[in-house]
């Protein structure tokens, strides 16, 4: 381990969401599995977020709070970097690297929702499990893209 890397506050505060947000996805799946029910809305208003969530399964409640707080811990970690000057060629041959994988986990998710249409039971949910990793990583890449773009404008 290099002696430069020493873990702040708040890398351990992102950690503990991370870790938080993860073990509240694996419990709502877990209350999905198991079929507990509670009929209720969540209504959410902030200026990243808002909307109503309204279902009758606990479990997905859960899911989806999980969800989100996996989403805002991952997306706090980026840090630009004070020192490294990005000039727009630079930003631009990134962002244009970063198209073959965006291709890829977009052709590898559409693969994933027509393995899941078309099988059954376990391979269905192998495909569903598959598709969202490969989702939530295509999400994470376009925002990657979006901010190279808006430097390479600024």
């Amino acid at each position: 381990m290099a002696t430069g890397t020493r873990w702040t506050p708040n890398d351990w505060l992102r950690l503990v969401g991370l870790l938080g947000g993860f073990g509240l996805f694996a419990l709502g799946g877990w209350l999905l599995y198991l079929g507990i029910s509670a009929d209720g809305s969540v209504d959410i208003k902030s200026t990243i977020l808002s909307g109503t969530l309204k279902t009758t399964s606990a479990g997905l409640f859960i899911c989806f709070f999980g969800m989100i707080v996996i989403v805002f811990s991952l997306a706090s970690l980026y840090t630009p970097s004070k020192t490294q000057i990005a000039t727009p060629a630079t930003t631009k041959s990134k962002a244009m690297r970063l198209q073959s994988y965006f291709w890829g986990l977009l052709i590898g998710a559409v693969v994933c929702a027509i393995g899941a249409a078309l099988t059954e039971n376990t391979a269905r949910t192998a495909f569903i499990t598959t598709g969202t990793t490969l989702g939530m990583a295509l999400i994470f890449l376009v925002a990657a893209v979006v901010r190279m773009t808006l430097n390479e404008d600024a």
